[in-house]
């Protein structure tokens, strides 16, 4: 098995910005080419240790969605424009005192731009501003900017290769991250996605249905106004920025129900969970795994 040291690097590398680096996909002939996205993730309760307590029963629950646009500019080259709301909620029990926010909030727009020079060489860039606060706060604290520039190179039918940078202004020892990666499709059923921001394995049941394996996770970096307790941390935690980490690995069923409507679903376990206020040098940090279940629907038109 992949050791969490591992997976916590790689979950770490594909947050924030990293996502905006993904191609943008054409929409099916007829449609307008706006997209609506919402998720939802729940796992299950486990222990947060820092150097010197541990604090139980812990959860954590997720909502997300992204409204986007997608625009042809001809000659291949395409545009998108988009809108996403993120919260996080946490769990504790009242008496725990666990040193967190009980809600994780991000609002924010980006635009990504899609160039290909040739039939193998393509250029995906991006930029994207928001704001990302504990609790209270969102749109008047916790701006931040993120952008991207990578490279796809599309060898043969069977081989992708992608490779460039992402930025976010919020985080601090990983302003500037590597997205890179492979994918590979020896048939048409099969598919293994390595690297960053994706890693899986995938098979096609038919046009319909794809199962895969993957390494998935949620996160990203808040600012911070008001300690969430205190007196519990051993230095203040308020005027702070905190970067949140979950790697997941689970069994995925995506299935187009129709050219509209698409439904996904996920279920396995939390390797890891981190929140580590990153310019206050206090982490907490879990120990064992817990179960997740996730649920999301796409609709195209």
């Amino acid at each position: 098995m992949i050791s969490k040291v591992l997976l916590a690097t790689l979950l770490t590398l594909s947050l924030g910005s990293a996502l905006l680096a993904q191609p943008i996909e054409t929409p099916d002939p007829g449609k307008i080419g706006l997209t609506f996205l919402g998720k939802a993730t729940g796992s299950g309760k486990g222990e947060l240790r820092d150097n010197a307590t541990t604090f139980e029963d812990v959860s954590i629950r997720n909502y997300s969605w992204m409204l986007s646009q997608h625009v042809a500019l001809g000659q291949g080259r395409r545009l998108s424009v988009a809108v996403d709301y993120d919260q996080t909620e946490i769990d504790a029990p009242a008496d725990a005192q666990v040193p967190l926010p009980n809600r994780l909030q991000s609002l924010g727009a980006s635009l990504r731009y899609f160039h290909p020079f040739t039939r193998q060489w393509m250029l995906s860039t991006s930029v994207g501003a928001g704001s990302s606060v504990t609790d209270t706060g969102l749109l008047s604290e916790g701006w931040g900017a993120r952008a991207s520039a990578v490279a796809i190179y599309n060898r043969d039918r069977e081989l992708t290769f992608m490779f460039g940078a992402a930025y976010n202004s919020l985080s601090q020892d990983l302003k500037i991250v590597p997205v890179f990666g492979c994918d590979w499709r020896p048939t048409e059923k099969w598919s293994v996605a390595i690297g960053f921001p994706r890693t899986g394995v995938t098979y096609k049941m038919n046009k319909e249905v794809a199962l895969s394996l993957a390494v998935s996770g949620a996160g990203g970096a808040f600012y911070v106004k008001d300690d969430p307790k205190p007196g519990v941390a051993p230095l203040s935690l308020s005027d702070s920025k905190l970067q949140y980490i979950e790697a997941r690995v689970g069994f995925n069923c995506d299935w187009k129900v129709n050219d509209t409507f698409r439904v996904s679903g996920a279920v396995g376990q939390v390797l890891l969970r981190q929140f580590k206020f990153i310019d206050r040098d206090y982490k907490l940090k879990s120990h064992g795994t817990v179960p997740f279940l996730s649920l999301a629907g796409t609709i195209s038109l």
